[in-house]
Parts: C-alpha cells; sequence; structure tokens
C-alpha cells in the first residue's frame, strides 16, 4: 500500500493469464540478466537492487507510475542509509556509527510521520533492510548496486509501458 492513495484492489488474472504473465515475467528476468551482466558488467551479486525494485512498485505499487519515482527515490534513500551504517564505522569509528545511526532514526521518524514520503517510505525500508544485511554489506559494490536498482527499475518500467501500450492497442474499444 503507498503511502498517498490506496491503490486499488488488483484484479486477479484467470489461470491462462497468469501463465502468460508469468511467462512475461521470467523473460523480462532473464532479459535483465543479460543486459545487467553482459552489456553494462554488473556483477550479480548487485543484481538484487533491480529485482528487489520490480518486487517492491509491482506487489506494493501496483506498477502505477504516479509512485516510481517515490519507489525509486526511496529505495536510493534506504541503499544510502545502509551504506552509511557501513562505512561510517568503518572510517570514523564511534562517531560515525552514531552518525550513521542518527541518519536511521531520523528515517525511521519520517517514514512513520509521512513527512517526506517521496523520499521516506515503504521502499526506504526495505532497501535499507536489505542492504543492511551483513552477507550484503561485506560483498557488495555501493554504486553498482545504486546503477542496478536505477537501470533495472528503468528497465522494467520501459517494459511495462510498452506492454500497457500494446495490450492497448490490441484491446477492443470499449
Amino acid at each position: 500500500m503507498s503511502e498517498n492513495t490506496a491503490p486499488e484492489a488488483a484484479v486477479t488474472p484467470g489461470p491462462l493469464a497468469a501463465i502468460a504473465i508469468t511467462a512475461i515475467i521470467v523473460i523480462l528476468i532473464v532479459a535483465w540478466i543479460a543486459i545487467a551482466i553482459g552489456a553494462l558488467g554488473m556483477s550479480d551479486t548487485t543484481l538484487v537492487g533491480a529485482f528487489m525494485f520490480l518486487w517492491y512498485w509491482a506487489n506494493n505499487e501496483q506498477m502505477q507510475f504516479t509512485r516510481l519515482v517515490p519507489a525509486m527515490l526511496g529505495s536510493l534513500v534506504g541503499i544510502g542509509i545502509a551504506w552509511l551504517l557501513w562505512y561510517g564505522p568503518a572510517a570514523y569509528g564511534g562517531a560515525g556509527l552514531a552518525g550513521a545511526l542518527a541518519a536511521l532514526v531520523l528515517a525511521l521518524y519520517l517514514d512513520i510521520t509521512k513527512t517526506v514520503p517521496i523520499a521516506v517510505n515503504t521502499a526506504t525500508m526495505l532497501f535499507l533492510t536489505l542492504a543492511a544485511a551483513p552477507l550484503i554489506q561485506l560483498q557488495v559494490d555501493w554504486l553498482e548496486l545504486v546503477r542496478s536498482t536505477v537501470l533495472g527499475g528503468l528497465f522494467f518500467a520501459g517494459a511495462v509501458w510498452g506492454l500497457q501500450k500494446l495490450v492497448a492497442r490490441f484491446s477492443p474499444a470499449s
């Protein structure tokens, strides 16, 4: 559910439509992996950013384009705070940890109060949780995670836009 508007209840597709949707999603995921690793030279460990963004935008925001920017900004803020939780203590010791924890608490407060929902929202907390996991922090290239999230998000949003246009073109007029 988004912070600003309650999304309409999604219509559950029938079995054949569900098979078609599943096939399209699998094709898009394989295409993103090929593009990200093959053409863009990304490592497989950072692809999680694009996939988490797709999951969040599809399930929490029902792929509403009006919610694309807040979802992306929230994702990036979450990655940024997770990076600060890793970098702060490593670079500045206790003071860095205190600063990073202050940023975390501030983000939590802003999410609860919905003060800046375009940048601090549910996506922020999802990506913060994901990127702050120790196994992620120890192995991830932070800038590449940002690239994967942004470029993957744009790739999937573009694919959804194109598919919506295609469906509209071949749908009977109402």
